[in-house]
């Protein structure tokens, strides 16, 4: 895994090869294959096997502005992680043609992120500052689609002021799915 970041970080996804990764591990191609059946589902481990759980991730603290600006910002570092960057638009082409990393990208996005941060949004609810009909799915796309277009589209978590990004979007939670209406 270390070998197949370090490759990603300075070749890219396109240059990356499993002949280049065994190399950097001083190991065979074969033996590469025995463990992984492509690059991508190497390059899947590689940039997302270490990722923290959703508990990790999703730890309250009884406040859900607090956890709802630790929450975007955890995106948009994620996303902004030289390995993950590098990697993901490869994975994404990747996986419409192989369906067993499809499902492993939807269980990373769905099964650990979006759960985690529907118990996020319930604490909202209890909290009384997040409606409660609130569409969860598509609150959570759209954090996460904004994140990632933000970061790995226009590139800009390393030029532009994170926390005022994380600002903007959290207000923008908080004004369309929040129990206070403000009105002009």
């Amino acid at each position: 895994m270390r070998a197949t970041r370090a490759l990603l970080a300075r070749d890219g996804y396109d240059q990356l090869t499993i002949d280049a990764i065994a190399k950097e591990s001083g190991v065979s191609r074969p033996t590469v294959y025995r463990r992984w059946p492509s690059k991508a589902h190497v390059v899947f481990d590689a940039a997302f096997g270490d990722t923290p759980g959703a508990d990790d991730v999703f730890a309250g603290t009884d406040d859900f502005r607090t956890d709802l600006r630790r929450f975007v910002r955890d995106a948009l570092d994620f996303w902004g992680q030289p390995v993950v960057s590098t990697a993901v638009l490869g994975i994404l082409a990747e996986r419409e043609r192989d369906p067993a990393l499809h499902i492993r990208t939807q269980q990373l996005l769905d099964e650990q992120t979006l759960s985690g941060f529907a118990a996020l949004v319930r604490r909202g609810v209890e909290q009384g500052v997040i409606r409660a009909d609130v569409d969860v799915d598509m609150l959570y796309h759209l954090l996460i689609s904004t994140t990632f277009y933000a970061v790995v589209v226009q590139q800009d978590s390393h030029t532009s002021d994170l926390a005022d990004l994380v600002d903007r979007l959290s207000a923008l939670v908080l004004q369309g799915a929040g129990t206070e209406r403000t009105t002009e």
